[in-house]
């Protein structure tokens, strides 16, 4: 199988990168509401709403701290365009993260905005999609979810007369935020 030398993170970053997703390695959680507001946030006096799902990692996020963002959880607001989920893994050699839909965080909040940030602990990116599946086994058991989506950038196609095109099946942007 692929070796991947060095940093799983730095290598999940470069290739993710390279599949036109754009990436951060943040200190910690609490820094996330805080980067959200200076790439996203509208001028001064206004503000961008924001669907979350709903998990506990975003849950203890400090959103006071970024006034301009109105957050909500995906179960009480209709899709925005722009939201912000979390995976539960990282894949160094594909530069893919990890989705699933479960309660308060739709399959559906991962296609319908344009704009999507995915948060995912340092801890939970392993190198190869070996490493992956055996993180899938241990994670979920025989209780695999409805759905398993891999994410690895934005949605991209040329199916319509060989014109390349983002966004035709996702999201145009995708944001990768490694805590």
């Amino acid at each position: 199988g692929p070796v991947i030398a060095g940093d799983a993170v730095e290598a999940f970053g470069v290739r993710f990168a390279a599949q036109n997703g754009s990436w951060s390695r943040l200190g910690s959680p609490a820094d996330v509401p805080a980067w959200l507001q200076a790439r996203f946030a509208p001028p001064e006096g206004s503000t961008l709403a924001v669907t979350t799902s709903a998990d506990d990692l975003l849950a203890a996020m400090p959103w006071a701290s970024a006034p301009r963002l109105q957050c909500a959880p995906a179960d009480a607001r209709p899709q925005t365009s722009l939201a912000v989920t979390t995976a539960f893994a990282g894949v160094a050699e594909t530069g893919a993260l990890a989705l699933y839909p479960r309660a308060g965080a739709p399959m559906a909040l991962n296609f319908l905005p344009e704009r999507l940030v995915i948060v995912v602990r340092a801890a939970d990116i392993v190198a190869t999609l070996d490493d992956f599946w055996v993180l899938v086994r241990a994670r979920f058991g025989s209780g695999l979810p409805r759905g398993l989506c891999l994410a690895a950038g934005p949605s991209m196609s040329a199916d319509v007369a060989m014109t390349f095109a983002t966004g035709v099946h996702g999201p145009v942007e995708l944001h990768a935020l490694v805590v």
